[in-house]
């Protein structure tokens, strides 16, 4: 193997990127020009396909105009004049400049073909300056006071002016490819021709665009350019200009430049005219970190087209960006000796799991065959360590899992016996509608505003004249009428289904089965916004839906097993029929949905007679292994299955065969979270469970390097079917960013995968997003699963989050002991939870020291590592549990005795919290939890909780004049609180306020947007008004009630707020909760005094 790589390799662009290439003279790709002359466009017969305006502009009436001098009523005459003569017969650059400018004006079809003809008929130094003087001519609509038609008049452009219309780039790129070809005398000729357009900037622009290989007069552009605004098209021609990198690197410093230079045009031209000096610029884009993942990629494609060493090893330390780890596999394939070199050189003294060395082995697997002795001795042992790594233990297909060495899925199909038919049964059951405990008020009590309050009956009278066309309006009429005037019309309502997840749950409540036709429509419309509308109707239509779900549609498919569960044998009832029925699809989605109720399937099937027992009772006893989908995926090109890790199987001492990991890739992606392969339980039950999750990982890893092909979303679920905590852990940094990247439907699916894996970890992760990820539509997806989560268990979310938190394998008293053989360290936690160490002698460290030569080999990396996993874990779950306990103090939650002792007072982690907090029984008792988790009041003295006291978190506001007595105990104690809380500004209401139905004292203040935003972290939620702007913000109070604030002018959607202010207009409270602005009238006094104070608290903030 060679040792030193070859800078000065010879490389040829691809031809596929050629097109890219704005081509110079002396660069490396040297095009075939062949002038195409079309001379009619240049001859006198233009005029006459002028159009009027044109030809207006072409009129001279006052030959006492100075030249460059604007007439008052038509063109600069000696811009008309040149192109008179040059239509006449008489051709000068700028005449046939002026000319062109009409033609491109008027969009003429002929105008492209312009400078070939020029070439033709005059030669290329006139085209060329004609192309220049193009740049300085500008047409302009001129109003005369005597017509009402605007006319065209031909000016210069300013001399300062910049910006070239993006319609001159491909004539100027014409012009260019023509000058990269001719002889060098004619060049010559060219330049110094073109000398003479530099007088002011935009024709400096367009003369360096053309010559581009003039070094000065590039450099003077570039500085002027520096010092003064730019446009798109002025942007592109300028960096397709340059000839050197200092050049790109000093554009570089402009924000703008970072818009244009990462497309391919700019990019490939700059290898055309740079060659290897272009790295420099590659690797400051590749630090660019607000460049989008394809902008890095494009910069990366360059990239791989470079020969030697210097090429590669600019992608040595930045293998954080995916597009980078890409880029080394792809670059790795065309020279992988080079490849191995440097990229074992870089591994050596680092970890196996760094980024370097996981890019080595996949690499070194690869090219196993590959000589590495004449390596240096370091760089060839890490080389030989990651391979040897790869394929460490004997495969073994003794004692792996049947389903994966005999899959059913590669045997023979049996053509399958005719079913047997059953026709004209009935269902034995009648439609219906089943609540849930308190489902029925709250769908009934979702409010959805019309726009305006109109008169019902006016209203009415409209839509049956078909004169009510708004989408918008129809609910709204349906809901707000009176039920007289609308129900008659529900028959023959076909709506839309633009937002009717906000109306469509109080449209059930007040109709029932009257809408369930409307209802059914909705929800096959749009299954993924509206499938939970079903939720509630028994019905046979509702039941073929929702089994037609199971089937088809994933996002759907929890809801269908919702609906399942809830109707238990009447929704059996409704499919059993259709399971006999005449064979097609819906006897097989039929089919298939009673075997998710296999026990209600067959009571209702008994119903009906023993022949249809029989018959769905086949249907059930089905080998869950042969349930296969019609179409067995293949491995997707993407995926590698040599470069996974090895699946060991239980025990360790043996792995599964390469036959049976294809196998197993088969089986993941025929499985959805919701609809795992059954084979699946085989695997787990046979193999390592570490192992199944690093191949899953490794599976997911190579689907992100290649771009995340929505096609292939299993390499994401598949983890929540084989993954474990260290999963959980490096999956959850992914998917609170993939939102920001344009990945929410992604972000959606790792929240599956987490609450599919449904670990202590994965739950508080899952928890964790449900509070803190700022993607409104993620955070709400979170907390939906939280919620199914802990609807299985028969808890409310907020009862699950309570019990989420992990005991972390800590000690009863809340610490951790770390084994390193000869010496042992305790983990505590401060009142943020993070964890500190203290050493064998009782002192606090910095931190934990690393394993040395004394430790225990074992113990100690061990202990090490387990520390590393504490911190991380923790960090997650005291972020969310602060914030959990301070919204817990301000919505007035609490505790029986027992939850507070079970989940408070005797937890190994969330008690480091809840001993620096001051708690309050309902009979207005306040304690604390002591160091020896005894109860004891502001005097010390014992408190025992009884049987049935309930505790709760002390606002200030309840402690009432004890609140400076128990900041002054904990400060004696020097006990830090882990948030705001016996130092918390507590605000009231005047006596008028509480009386008032306005806060007038916030009324009126201008406030910046960035302040109105600010309260969208307290709490607050932002709604649109009609105009697409946010027309105010809203406070959801306990009670279902919200807190409006009214802004003017608003802010729209998407706008940037920075520097705008708002005015607050009113300051009011709806009974309809959040989604709505009606100014009902409530007096502020009705609210809780805690919940007000912070409500005041934040006005105040943001009216400071």
């Amino acid at each position: 193997m060679r040792t030193t790589g070859d800078e000065s390799g010879e490389f040829q662009i691809p031809s596929a990127k050629r097109a890219h290439v704005h081509v110079r003279r002396g660069g490396r790709t040297r095009p075939e020009v062949v002038v195409r002359p079309d001379a009619a466009v240049d001859r006198a017969d233009v005029r006459g396909e002028l159009s009027s305006g044109a030809r207006w502009s072409l009129v001279t009436t006052d030959s006492t105009t100075a030249p460059g001098a604007a007439k008052a009523n038509g063109s600069e005459p000696e811009l008309a004049a040149a192109a008179n003569a040059h239509l006449d017969g008489s051709p000068t650059p700028l005449g046939a400049a002026a000319v062109l400018r009409l033609l491109l004006h008027q969009e003429h079809p002929r105008a492209s073909g312009v400078v070939d003809a020029w070439v033709a008929a005059h030669g290329l130094v006139f085209a060329a300056r004609a192309v220049a003087e193009l740049a300085r001519v500008e047409v302009v609509l001129h109003k005369l006071s005597d017509s009402y038609k605007p006319r065209w008049t031909l000016r210069h452009r300013a001399p300062t002016a910049r910006s070239v219309p993006p319609e001159e780039i491909a004539l100027m790129r014409r012009a260019r490819e023509l000058l990269a070809v001719c002889p060098e005398a004619e060049h010559a000729e060219v330049v110094a021709a073109l000398a003479r357009s530099r007088d002011t900037a935009q024709g400096r622009l367009a003369v360096s665009y053309l010559v581009p290989g003039e070094r000065g007069w590039a450099d003077e552009v570039v500085t002027e350019t520096l010092g003064g605004p730019m446009y798109s098209s002025d942007s592109f021609l300028l960096l397709t200009s340059v000839g050197e990198a200092d050049q790109l690197i000093r554009l570089m410093s402009l924000g703008w430049v970072m818009w244009y230079l990462p497309s391919p045009e700019v990019l490939w031209t700059a290898l055309d005219a740079l060659g290897h000096g272009v790295l420099p610029v590659l690797g400051r884009l590749l630090d660019v970190e607000q460049l989008s993942a394809q902008e890095h990629g494009h910069a990366l494609e360059v990239l791989a087209e470079l020969p030697g060493d210097e090429a590669f090893a600019l992608l040595l330390p930045r293998f954080a960006l995916r597009p980078v780890r890409l880029a080394a596999h792809s670059m790795a394939a065309r020279d992988p000796e080079r490849a191995l070199r440097l990229l074992a050189a870089a591994a050596v003294g680092r970890p196996a799991t760094s980024d370097v060395a996981k890019v080595l082995r996949a690499v070194a697997v690869k090219f196993a065959d590959l000589d590495v002795s004449g390596l240096p001795e370091a760089t060839r042992t890490v080389l030989e360590r990651e391979r040897a790594a790869h394929r460490a233990v004997p495969a073994s297909a003794e004692g792996a899992p049947p389903v994966l060495t005999s899959p059913p899925w590669a045997k023979e199909r049996r053509r399958a016996a005719r079913p047997k038919v059953v026709k004209g049964l009935e269902p034995l059951a009648a439609p219906g509608l089943v609540w849930e405990p308190g489902e029925f008020e709250a769908w009934r009590s979702e409010h959805f505003r019309p726009r305006r309050f109109p008169d019902w009956e006016a209203t009415v009278r409209a839509y049956v004249a078909g004169r009510l066309r708004s989408h918008y309006d129809h609910p709204a009429m349906f809901l707000h009428a009176a039920e007289r005037l609308v129900r008659p019309l529900l028959a023959d309502w076909k709506p839309d289904p633009w937002a009717a997840e906000r109306w469509g749950r109080p449209l059930i409540a007040r109709f029932g089965l009257d809408v369930l036709p409307q209802v059914v429509a909705l929800a096959r419309s749009r299954p993924g916004a509206l499938a939970e509308l079903v939720l509630p109707y028994a019905a046979p239509e509702v039941a073929a839906l929702v089994a037609d779900w199971l089937v088809r549609v994933r996002s759907a498919r929890p809801v269908a097993r919702r609906w399942l569960e809830r109707h238990g044998v009447d929704a059996a009832r409704f499919l059993a029929p259709v399971a006999v029925g005449p064979a097609g699809t819906a006897r097989r989605a039929a089919e298939n949905a009673l075997r998710q109720i296999p026990e209600h399937a067959m009571t209702a099937a008994r119903e009906h007679g023993e022949q249809v027992a029989a018959i769905v009772a086949a249907s059930l006893a089905m080998d869950p292994l042969d349930v296969l989908p019609v179409r067995i995926p293949a491995v997707p090109s993407w995926l590698d299955p040599d470069l996974l890790p090895q699946v060991l199987l239980r025990g360790g001492r043996a792995a599964l065969p390469e036959e049976a990991a294809r196998n197993l890739l088969v089986a993941l992606a025929m499985s959805t979270p919701d609809e795992p392969y059954a084979g699946l339980e085989q695997v787990r039950r046979a193999c390592d469970p570490t192992s199944l999750a690093r191949f899953a990982w490794a599976v997911f890893d190579q689907w992100r390097l290649a771009g995340t092909p929505s096609k292939d979303g299993w390499a994401l679920t598949c983890l929540g079917l084989v993954g474990d905590d260290e999963v959980v852990r490096a999956l959850s940094p992914q998917l609170r960013s993939w939102p920001a990247e344009g990945g929410h439907a992604r972000a959606v699916l790792g929240l599956d995968v987490l609450a599919r894996l449904g670990t202590d970890v994965a739950l508080v992760h899952l928890d964790d997003v449900a509070r803190r990820v700022r993607h409104k539509g993620v955070r709400t997806r979170a907390q939906e699963k939280l919620a199914e989560v802990a609807t299985s268990l028969g808890l409310t979310s907020d009862e699950l989050s309570d019990r989420l938190v992990p005991t972390f394998d800590l000690a009863p008293d809340g610490t951790l002991e770390l084994d390193y053989g000869p010496r042992r360290f305790t983990v505590g936690f401060d009142e943020q939870l993070t964890p500190h160490v203290t050493g064998p002698d009782g002192k606090r460290l910095k931190s934990l020291p690393k394993p040395g030569a004394r430790d225990d080999a074992e113990l100690a990396p061990e202990a090490h590592r387990r520390f590393a996993a504490l911190k991380k874990d923790v960090r997650t779950a005291a972020t969310a549990q602060i914030a959990r306990l301070e919204q817990a103090m301000l919505a007035g939650r609490s505790w029986s005795a027992e939850e507070f002792t079970a989940l408070f007072a005797h937890h190994p982690l969330v008690w480091h919290l809840a001993r620096r907090l001051v708690w309050i029984t309902e009979s207005g008792l306040a304690f604390r939890l002591a160091e020896d988790r005894t109860l004891g009041d502001l005097n010390e003295d014992p408190v025992e909780l009884g049987a049935g006291e309930r505790v709760a978190l002390a606002h200030p506001m309840r402690l009432g004049d004890d609140l400076e007595a128990w900041a002054e105990l904990l400060a004696d104690y020097e006990v830090l609180q882990p948030f705001p809380q016996l130092g918390r500004p507590v605000h009231r209401l005047t006596a008028e306020e509480a009386e008032a139905f306005r806060l007038t004292r916030f009324q009126g203040a201008v406030v910046p947007s960035g302040k109105v935003f600010g309260l969208l972290n307290k709490g607050w939620d932002q709604e649109q008004s009609d105009g697409g702007a946010i027309g105010w913000v809203q406070r959801p109070l306990p009670d279902g009630r919200a807190v409006v604030v009214g802004l003017d002018p608003g802010v729209p959607l998407g706008y940037d707020h920075s520097g705008v202010d708002q005015k607050t207009t009113e300051v009011w409270i709806t009974d309809h909760g959040p989604g709505s602005w009606r100014a009902e009238r409530h007096r502020f006094g009705t609210v809780d005094p805690v919940v007000m104070s912070e409500v005041l608290g934040d006005l105040a903030g943001l009216t400071r």
